[in-house]
């Protein structure tokens, strides 16, 4: 009896939790993507001053094939995954390909600044920083959890001006405020400067540019935020949706106006943040669900908490009303990301295979 075929497309959080998790037994599985790699992405920011291994090869994780492609259409009626070398026909669609970074179309912004969403992003970032001389000036703009932990890791090489820029009055606002003042005061006795309260108006190569004054700069990190991609917005067009913030789907994670297709992690639209612990938890529930025939509870997101490590070895961590801060977080914040790492392999990469 032949499999029926599922073609996921992307090898983030979401499609490498499916992979892992869906049998492969039943099903054929390919995964087209632009890299056959999933990266520990929650590690990003650390990659600047750190030298572990954040990837591993997807089809390490289970019986699957990998086909190299930039996915350019779909065609719904005739079940059809269109790439830039190729089309496939598939049976059922897992979309995962994640969102873009937004730079709210502020002038200057993606021509001057540098950006984290790749391994080869977070090199380029830690070539550029050893090349600075001490005293250099590095801006942050937006400091949520990435941010943040850009942040953290700045203060932790002891040579430069770091400056704290973010639209909203603090850091970590998805965080209680005892732990942004936390952050604040570590920041502070770093001689971090804070320019909270201050969007951005425009950049050029040397000056950061908000309502009523300027900012000198050597390098800029931009750590603003995410939207939906272009390839989501195509999609929704062509299945006739109205939705800004990603992909609708519904408690069964299946794609508004269709009967085989699947969305996943940032690219879908759920009322659930675009974080990688739901991504994961998504990909983990559908693989189940296709696993038992389609069958099985609607999807909910289990909140473990968000930890994040803000310099001087110490870290931050809350879920609901419980918190906790200091360098004990900060040891806990490790064995986090080895209790989450995507399997032992990886685990291993993350703390001990370091890059030559």
């Amino acid at each position: 009896m032949s499999k029926y075929n599922i073609y996921v497309v992307g090898s983030g959080w979401g499609s490498s939790s499916f992979v892992k998790n869906v049998d492969t037994n039943k099903y054929e599985v390919t995964v087209v993507s632009l890299s056959n790699n999933f990266t520990y992405t929650p590690l990003l920011a650390n990659q600047i001053k750190d030298e572990n291994n954040l990837e591993i090869d997807i089809r390490s994780l289970n019986n699957i094939n990998y086909k190299k492609g930039k996915v350019v259409n779909v065609n719904f009626k005739e079940n059809k995954l269109i790439t830039d070398n190729t089309e496939y026909s598939y049976d059922y669609l897992v979309l995962s390909h994640g969102s873009e970074i937004n730079t709210f179309g502020i002038d200057g912004v993606n021509e001057n600044c540098y950006f984290i969403k790749s391994t080869e992003d977070a090199s380029k970032i830690k070539c550029k920083l050893n090349e600075l001389p001490s005293g250099s000036k590095i801006a942050v703009i937006g400091c949520s959890l990435t941010g943040s932990e850009i942040i953290g890791n700045l203060i932790d090489y002891k040579k430069f001006n770091i400056y704290a820029v973010d639209g909203l009055n603090r850091p970590l606002s998805t965080f209680n405020n005892q732990i942004s003042n936390y952050a604040l005061n570590l920041w502070k006795i770093n001689s971090v400067n804070l320019y909270f309260s201050n969007f951005v108006n425009k950049m050029d190569k040397n000056k950061i540019y908000f309502k009523s004054e300027t900012v000198d700069y050597d390098m800029a990190i931009w750590c603003g935020g995410i939207k939906i991609s272009k390839l989501s917005n195509y999609i929704n067009k062509l299945l006739n949706l109205e939705c800004k913030f990603g992909i609708p789907v519904n408690k069964n994670l299946k794609v508004s106006n269709t009967n085989n297709v699947y969305a996943i992690g940032d690219c879908a639209y759920s009322n659930n943040p675009p974080t990688a612990q739901v991504a994961s938890q998504q990909g983990r529930y559908l693989a189940k669900y296709f696993n038992n025939n389609f069958n099985g509870n609607d999807f909910k997101f289990n909140n473990k908490g968000q930890i994040c490590y803000i310099g001087n070895g110490i870290s931050v961590y809350q879920n609901n009303k419980i918190y906790f801060t200091g360098k004990l977080t900060g040891y806990f914040n490790k064995v986090v990301h080895l209790y989450n790492s995507i399997n032992l392999k990886q685990s291993i990469n993350l703390f001990f295979n370091k890059y030559k």
